[in-house]
């Protein structure tokens, strides 16, 4: 618990600002969510289990932008229409590198309760158990989204561009932090999740309830 609280310190400083942001329902990873790999991640005794999703295009939103207000310094989100079918790219794009990017955070909800700090430890841990044993980064496919879940907690990403993406473990992990430090009890006791939102909307990062 003392490694993530100090964790979550230490991204406060970075974290950006946030608005309110309601758009998931309890359970959905994401609109449509269907698990195409599994596997896991030993943390001592405790097991964190890490899944990629796929998410169904035609009903996840065309474009979630966060606008920066110049008089209050606070993040809007605004949501356009979801599309009636997914735009398919011409030919294949290249591999876009996010480790690092900055975003904005929003808060919002996906269950009742928010995480308990101590499972949402465990997956730090786990996160910190994968950049020393396997690659420092990791790839998700367009409308995919990479999650890691332990108990009441869930860290995930998740990529809504046309284009697959990388991210490194250690940015992900801290910039998750960052929302949860921003979002969750005890700044904000009655939210269950925090995102993270790139400026032109291409990609998520958050901790939630799972």
């Amino acid at each position: 618990m003392k490694a993530f609280t100090a964790l979550l310190s230490i991204c406060t400083v970075v974290a950006g600002t946030y608005g309110l942001f309601t758009v998931r329902s309890e359970t959905e990873v994401c609109a449509g969510a269907k698990a195409v790999e599994s596997s896991s991640v030993k943390v001592g005794s405790k097991v964190v289990e890490l899944t990629t999703f796929s998410c169904d295009a035609r009903l996840r939103p065309a474009a979630v932008h966060v606008d920066d207000d110049p008089v209050s310094g606070s993040s809007a989100v605004t949501l356009a229409p979801s599309p009636t079918a997914p735009v398919v790219p011409t030919g294949p794009l290249p591999t876009v590198d996010v480790c690092g990017e900055i975003c904005k955070n929003v808060c919002g909800d996906s269950g009742e309760l928010p995480p308990t700090t101590d499972d949402c430890t465990t997956i730090v841990d786990a996160i910190t158990i994968l950049n020393g044993s396997v690659a420092p980064s990791f790839a998700v496919a367009p409308g995919h989204v990479q999650t890691l879940t332990f108990g009441t907690c869930r860290f995930f990403f998740e990529n809504d561009s046309p284009a697959p993406q990388t991210n490194c473990w250690l940015s992900f992990v801290q910039t998750a932090s960052a929302a949860a430090s921003a979002c969750l009890p005890p700044v904000q006791p009655v939210n269950s999740e925090g995102i993270c939102i790139a400026s032109d909307a291409s990609w998520r990062v958050g901790v939630a309830h799972s």
